[in-house]
């Protein structure tokens, strides 16, 4: 029993291992790149300080939803209700349904009322005026 185990943790170790490698040649890349970078900027202007530029950092946002995740989410939100919800509180009950955590960003919302709209078209929600406010219901 204990060889398959040993056998399956040797080859996710070389996988690891594999996947290492792959970083640091994509690290080696990058830092030629800004070797390059640096002795472009020296061309246009020799008195520069690189090391003052501050460094931008990226973070590739995660999918927010994959597809059909979003009518999901929202549908599972909607037939759990008992009153319809307002755009807001249904991007709310979306994020917490995901794992993601704070106040909902303008295109998190922005994302949703356009699932809203679609399934609206589709003629699988109605979106009613209550207060004022626009909140929507399953059909």
């Amino acid at each position: 029993m204990t060889n398959h185990v040993i056998s399956g943790l040797i080859r996710r170790r070389r996988e690891v291992a594999g996947d290492i490698l792959d970083l640091l040649a994509k690290v080696d890349v990058l830092a030629n790149d800004l070797d390059t970078l640096d002795r472009a900027l020296r061309v246009f202007d020799p008195d520069i300080q690189l090391d003052q530029i501050p460094t931008l950092q990226v973070r590739p946002q995660p999918d927010w939803a994959v597809k059909g995740e979003m009518v999901r989410a929202v549908f599972t939100a909607l037939r759990g209700a008992a009153e319809p919800m307002p755009t807001r509180e249904l991007t709310e009950a979306v994020l917490a349904r995901r794992g993601i955590e704070g106040e909902p960003t303008r295109l998190q919302i922005k994302r949703v009322r356009k699932c809203l709209d679609r399934q609206r078209q589709r003629g699988a929600l109605i979106g009613e005026s209550v207060g004022g406010a626009l909140c929507w219901r399953v059909r």
